[in-house]
């Protein structure tokens, strides 16, 4: 059913747990994945991202998932993801949400609640 599944993560401990979930049901239905990460503008120069990508493609090589890192700079964090999910061919998106509520996903959004919104591909949310 699920043949290419596309994971996004920003290395919080939370996206880490999805990034996880994703991989063990690639290998539970034997899909390949994408792990995609965004950055930040501000993380382009302080950040140490490359090390997210490289956590995600050994944790895929220890499940004995096949893995592609793509990383994506200059963009919204939604719009990246589902333009992923559309350009790879992906048809599962495993992702987490960080569970802002309120104010604080008024004033910041929701990068999960986009991808919901605008995604036309299927949508696995862990918590």
């Amino acid at each position: 059913m699920y043949r290419h599944i596309l994971i996004p993560t920003d290395g919080s401990e939370l996206a880490e747990r999805g990034v996880a979930h994703g991989l063990a049901l690639a290998k539970s239905v034997g899909a390949k994945v994408s792990v995609i990460y965004v950055v930040e503008p501000l993380l382009a120069v302080t950040g140490d991202f490359a090390s997210v990508l490289d956590r995600a493609e050994n944790a895929a090589k220890e499940a004995g998932v096949s893995c592609e890192t793509i990383q994506v700079e200059n963009m919204h964090p939604y719009q990246a993801i589902v333009a992923a999910a559309e350009d790879k061919g992906c048809n599962l998106i495993v992702m987490s949400w960080h569970g802002r509520s309120g104010l604080s996903t008024l004033l910041i959004g929701s990068v999960t609640n986009k991808v919901l919104t605008y995604a036309k591909t299927p949508v696995l949310v862990c918590r």
